[in-house]
């Protein structure tokens, strides 16, 4: 049943607004409530946030954290027309030069009949031996052999042939492939019958297995595919036209990328910057000096100028060029990095990735910051298990408080209310009084 409220019928006092203001002073405390419930939520995404840069400074110091990635070579063939290549950090400069002598080939075999059908069971019975390995023939279709085939191709045994169909024209071929151009394979039917006027399966090789074959420098090389890897290295090389006349060669040159490792050093700087500029912007919030932000930035700094036994003339960061400034960003002056890159390479590789028990600076960052982002006890992680246990506390008490102000407001309405029937029976009783006094003199 829905109360009736009288809203100073009788007294003329607005007793509504009277409530109104009561209840805001006595939702002061809910309103506090609310505003820590949305500061906790504002801290957490802040720390969300610096954990992200975190992990992207992680992720540059992960790329430069072994020597093969700190240093970069770039390799250049004279003319891309018979072979492609590429380098990694651990190629060495040279020149070489290359003869394509053959490409790899896999085998191929296709089955002697043409057939109208791929998906009738025209395939009786029978044994298909590929290799050791027999693949019985019960009622098949084409469909159902590729099926049957491939399933074989499969496992620890696998048989190293894999099975499609062809349509020539006049009808489905069965071709079988093999896995690469390293080995041969025999495939042979015994026992084989059909339905249907369907010719026996047999098998005939179109394409015999053949290695791709590469003369280096007048060393021959052979592979099972197209590609070289260790051919020479460092450098992946990728074939894909013979040469037409014997003997004929193309230049590959492999030189230092210094540009590719001045882009390392630099997207590790922005990085970094990142991080610094993150924590910086948070000063003038209420947990700017959270003790969590200041002990990043500060053990960021040290290991930043913290000098590594290299053995050599590089030991600092600084000497790359690498400047703190007075908001604590880096800057890079150019030239002392591709100096420091051109000249002093060695130095500079063990200076990041360290070498014979000693670890580089970006071991350092490296293990710093995965501690720091742990998705368990890093810092943003024991941050948001603190938040969730405020935040739970808080909507307890929001939830404890609204009811509590919900009783409250009724039982001030209810007050006022009664307040109003007694001015409304005391207006009535004067009004009679009124009356009699009226007769009475009268």
């Amino acid at each position: 049943m829905s109360s009736i409220n009288f809203g100073g019928l009788a007294s003329g006092i607005d007793t509504d607004s009277i409530v109104d203001a009561l209840m805001e002073i006595e939702k002061q405390p809910l309103k506090r409530l609310e505003s820590d419930k949305e500061y906790f939520s504002s801290r957490q995404d802040a720390f969300n946030t610096l954990d992200t840069k975190l992990k992207t400074l992680l992720d540059k110091f992960k790329a430069i954290d072994s020597s093969s990635e700190v240093r970069a070579y770039s390799a250049k063939a004279a003319s891309e027309e018979f072979f492609s290549v590429s380098a990694s950090g651990t190629a060495l400069p040279g020149s070489y030069n290359i003869e394509v002598k053959s490409l790899a080939k896999q085998q191929k075999d296709v089955s002697d009949g043409s057939y109208e059908s791929r998906s009738e069971a025209n395939f009786t019975s029978g044994t298909l031996t590929i290799g050791t390995t027999d693949i019985t023939i019960d009622n098949d279709s084409l469909d159902s052999l590729v099926d049957k085939i491939n399933e074989a191709n499969t496992g620890e045994n696998a048989t190293g042939v894999a099975a499609s169909i062809i349509q020539d024209g006049s009808g489905f071929r069965l071709v079988l492939t093999g896995e690469d151009a390293s080995s041969a394979f025999t495939a042979s039917i015994t026992g084989g019958s059909t339905a249907n006027g369907y010719d026996a399966l047999a098998f005939s090789t179109t394409q015999p297995q053949s290695l791709a074959t590469i003369v280096v420098d007048g060393i021959t090389i052979t592979s099972g595919s197209n590609v070289f890897e260790d051919a020479i290295p460092g450098v992946s090389l990728t074939v894909n036209k013979v040469h037409s006349t014997v003997g004929d060669t193309t230049v590959m040159g492999v030189t230092e990328d210094i540009d590719a490792v001045k882009t390392k050093i630099k997207d590790m700087v922005t990085a970094y910057n990142a991080v610094i500029t993150n924590i910086s912007s948070q000063k003038d919030s209420d947990w700017g000096r959270d003790s969590g932000l200041m002990s990043v930035k500060r053990n960021l700094q040290k290991m930043l100028t913290s000098p590594v036994a290299t053995g050599g003339s590089l030991t600092t960061l600084s000497q790359l060029g690498l400047k703190t400034q007075r908001d604590g960003t880096l800057t890079i002056d150019n030239s002392a990095l591709e100096e420091a890159i051109s000249t002093n390479m060695n130095d500079l590789d063990t200076l990041m990735a360290g070498g014979d028990g000693i670890d580089g600076i970006a071991t350092l960052f490296k293990n710093y910051l995965e501690e720091t982002t742990d998705s368990a006890d890093g810092l943003a992680a024991t941050r948001k298990a603190s938040t969730d246990r405020t935040q739970k506390t808080i909507a307890a008490n929001i939830i404890k408080m609204e009811a509590r102000l919900e009783k409250r407001e009724a039982l001030l309405r209810a007050q006022f209310d009664a307040m109003e029937l007694l001015i409304s029976s005391l207006n009535s009783t004067g009004s009679y009084l009124t009356q009699q006094l009226s007769l009475f003199n009268s």
